[in-house]
């Protein structure tokens, strides 16, 4: 019997890389950030929720900008005056045993990562969203269609962008090292919609 299968209204995970080693200044920042992070779920966190406004971080911001533009125009492919910007940025420390539950971004369209310190085999979890699954099946093998999540093995410098609503997180770190990214939301800026269908609306983030 022939048959095939097709896949619907995929999930995006956009990749690309900061294409160059972190500034000494960038570093030097990063650092003195992290300096009295504060306590999260299972790791910790910077205080500052803006760390991308730094003057230090200008060119860092500058390429993660341009990923957002480059997704936008490949996924949304819109005809709107419309932009991802981003809102807010922190950095993360996870160390040895700790770890990153697996959550979602609210008030956010994209969320995405920038790498900058971890170990050699070491990544990201996406998991799928089970809340509508009403029945138990056992997997002989996990396949694209029936996983329940997936491993995206990461790099220093590597940066990633996905759906703020998929959940996603990290698993415990096994090495000793202090492992670091940068996390960021982003929002519509611009116009959405259509006057004549009366759901024109602008947003102007500030």
């Amino acid at each position: 019997m022939e048959s095939a299968v097709m896949n619907l209204f995929a999930t995006p995970l956009y990749r690309s890389q900061l294409g160059r080693a972190f500034s000494e200044t960038e570093l030097q920042f990063i650092q003195s950030e992290l300096g009295d992070p504060i306590r999260a779920v299972a790791n910790h966190s910077s205080k500052n929720k803006n760390v991308l406004a730094a003057e230090a971080m200008s060119d860092i911001r500058a390429v993660l900008q341009a990923c957002l533009d480059d997704y936008f125009a490949k996924i949304y492919n819109s005809s709107n005056d419309v932009c991802l910007q981003i809102t807010q940025s922190w950095l993360t420390l996870s160390r040895r045993g700790e770890s990153h539950h697996s959550h979602v971004h609210p008030n956010s369209v994209v969320s995405g990562v920038l790498y900058i310190n971890l170990a050699d085999n070491d990544g990201i979890n996406f998991y799928r969203n089970e809340d509508m699954i009403w029945y138990e099946l056992l997997r002989s093998a996990d396949t694209y269609y029936n996983a329940h999540k997936y491993f995206i093995k990461t790099a220093i410098g590597d940066i990633l962008l996905f759906p703020s609503n998929v959940h996603h997180g990290v698993s415990e770190v096994a090495e000793d090292l202090s492992r670091i990214s940068l996390s960021f939301n982003t929002f519509f800026s611009g116009e959405l919609g259509r006057e004549e269908f009366s759901n024109a609306l602008k947003i102007s983030i500030g």
